[in-house]
């Protein structure tokens, strides 16, 4: 049984999971070809667990060559090329020999489940409207009024962003210039560049230029530069200068929640409205049943919003930790250095995540 379990155990060490359309989590092991999705991370891995245990009874059975996993196949590789399904006559003793471990290595994982604790009674979904109507402010709620099929490009473009940032910054730079122009012309070299960053940055701008950003796209292999034009709308200007970290960050705060399973309300770009009629437009506002959250995405100067947030932190009753302020590109030792400084939580782009992992 070692030898079925040690590369079942290998497999799924090697998968990937990342959140897919609609909430669900999605798993997948290049090496062997194998996905499956699932709405939650627990059972996407039992999915997984399944899938492998059928396709590795599917490989053994047909005696086909077992990808490599760090060396843990080569007995079952052995196994697997030894006979001749079709003339030896031992075939089906080893046919049964193979489910009946397949069979063990199935019950010995379930076995090892921890035994779920009983189900509690769901939480309720905490509001935001009703905090801040607890502290006698009100909320205004923008309507961007944006397709569903541009919704979700825009979304995934960010995202696309976002997770190859360090890849991209400098072409980054180059649009958010050519954006604060009114868009136009501009090239960007890649001479310097790795391989990776040169493949980011030239599937970055076709999508880009599929999808109207870009009027114009070229990459000279030659010259290893590329030649583009920005549109000049100015909904392409407002998402290329800051729109895009926000949807980027929104959905990082929406994968952790959704992983951990906390009740949430999030809600995007909103006015907080004083009894006096002030109005302050936030980025973010999370609220969970043990905290209240102002995030704040920024990819320039955010010195001058300071005061402002420190303001509506004292007004919303928050520790000032509660205020998360996300930097694009800003080195760690830096962000330490903002938190010990103003208060608030800083991060980046890069350790968005883990924060909070950390806080919710």
């Amino acid at each position: 049984m070692g030898i079925l379990s040690d590369y079942l155990a290998a497999a799924l060490r090697s998968a990937t999971y990342r959140l897919g359309e609609g909430g669900y989590v999605e798993a997948s092991v290049p090496k062997l070809g194998l996905q499956t999705r699932a709405p939650n991370f627990e059972e996407c891995r039992n999915r997984l667990a399944d899938e492998l245990e059928r396709w590795l009874a599917r490989v053994l059975l047909a005696h086909e060559q077992i990808p490599e996993l760090g060396g843990v196949e080569a007995p079952l590789q052995e196994l697997a090329l030894s006979v001749d399904p079709l003339s030896n006559p031992t075939e089906q003793a080893i046919l049964q020999h193979v489910r009946t471990l397949l069979e063990e290595v199935r019950t010995l994982r379930k076995s090892l489940q921890p035994t779920p604790p009983p189900k509690e009674a769901p939480k309720s979904i905490p509001r935001v409207t009703d905090y801040l109507a607890s502290l006698g402010l009100g909320l205004q709620v923008a309507r961007n009024g944006l397709p569903e099929g541009e919704e979700r490009f825009l979304d995934r473009v960010s995202l696309f962003l976002g997770e190859r940032f360090h890849q991209l910054a400098g072409l980054y730079e180059k649009l958010k210039a050519s954006a604060a122009k009114g868009g136009g012309d501009f090239q960007y070299s890649l001479k310097e560049a790795s391989q990776q960053e040169i493949g980011s940055s030239t599937q970055f701008c076709t999508i880009l230029k599929e999808n109207g950003l870009l009027q114009n796209y070229r990459y000279n292999s030659t010259q290893r530069r590329i030649y583009a034009r920005l549109s000049g709308e100015g909904k392409v200007h407002n998402f290329i200068t800051g729109g895009w970290l926000e949807r980027y960050v929104r959905q990082e705060v929406l994968s952790v929640v959704r992983r951990k399973n906390v009740p949430y309300d999030l809600v995007a770009n909103p006015l907080l409205v004083y009894p006096n009629g002030d109005k302050f437009e936030l980025d973010l506002l999370l609220r969970t049943p043990e905290a209240f959250w102002v995030i704040e995405c920024k990819t320039g100067a955010f010195e001058e919003a300071l005061e402002r947030h420190q303001r509506i932190a004292s007004d919303l009753r928050l520790n000032p930790r509660q205020v998360i302020y996300v930097l694009l590109g800003v080195e760690a030792p830096q962000l330490e250095e903002f938190s010990s400084r103003f208060g608030f939580t800083f991060v980046n782009e890069a350790s968005l995540e883990a924060t909070l992992e950390e806080l919710l």
